[in-house]
């Protein structure tokens, strides 16, 4: 009988909790560590849909990137999105996991994942940040065009592409790192204007993919990865859109 504490297992050799930053919350966010797993569901976000579709397909555990609660709760409010989660999951008996920073720097976590679909050469690792490079010299807009996203913004610094620097997810904090690294294009999400300009002046192009996309191509390979490790249970992953809609276009 598979349980849950046994998954946390699995998932701490996948991607340590311990290794998570300190603001972070990761690690069993609702449910009993004993409670019998025999199906699970991976997924990008703890949404209501999310929690709704497991409970509907008779599901154990949900697996998550971003984690539910991040600040300790005073009440439990069901009037409040998060305790109205909290709640359907205890009455349904679902168990809720969330791995986040610590899948992000890990071996074959988001960050490697997103380095791949970047056909970066020459990786190295640092922290949630990777460098690599490309084949030869592009403008910006003729590297980018061509990535297998579907939401594509670019800031043009006037620098031909090269040495690349990118972080999964909310990642421009690290913008001077990148600068730093000799890098001439960084590539995030959650891209806001002035950050945009400031980088742009600093002479270093920014590539904003949006948070989805950066994230949400890591699930298909951790969900093979798990069942893996992991042969007696049942593991779907939940097919999520972007909470962004592009409705260019899209007028009748």
């Amino acid at each position: 009988m598979v349980q849950v504490r046994d998954i946390l297992t699995v998932l701490d050799t996948i991607a340590p909790f311990h290794t998570a930053e300190q603001w972070d919350n990761v690690g069993l966010m609702v449910g009993d560590p004993h409670q019998e797993v025999r199906s699970a569901l991976v997924a990008l976000d703890p949404s209501l849909e999310v929690i709704n579709a497991a409970a509907e397909a008779q599901k154990d555990l949900i697996i998550t990137h971003h984690p539910l609660i991040f600040t300790p709760l005073k009440v439990v409010d069901l009037r409040e999105a998060v305790s109205r989660k909290i709640a359907t999951l205890i009455r349904c008996s679902v168990a809720l996991v969330s791995l986040h920073t610590n899948f992000d720097i890990a071996a074959g976590g988001v960050s490697d994942v997103l380095a791949e679909r970047l056909s970066l050469r020459d990786v190295q690792s640092f922290g949630p940040l990777r460098t690599g490079t490309v084949d030869g010299e592009q403008t910006l807009c003729a590297w980018a065009v061509d990535l297998p996203f579907d939401t594509v913004r670019v800031a043009d610094a006037g620098r031909l592409v090269k040495k690349i620097c990118m972080c999964p997810g909310s990642g421009m904090e690290y913008i001077k790192s990148a600068v730093d690294m000799g890098c001439d294009t960084f590539v995030t999400g959650d891209v806001k204007y002035h950050g945009a300009l400031d980088a742009r002046e600093s002479g270093i192009n920014i590539v904003d993919l949006g948070h989805f996309a950066t994230e949400q191509i890591a699930l298909v390979p951790l969900t093979e990865r798990l069942r893996r490790e992991l042969p007696d249970i049942s593991i779907d992953i939940y097919e999520e859109q972007d909470v962004f809609m592009n409705i260019k276009g899209e007028r009748n």
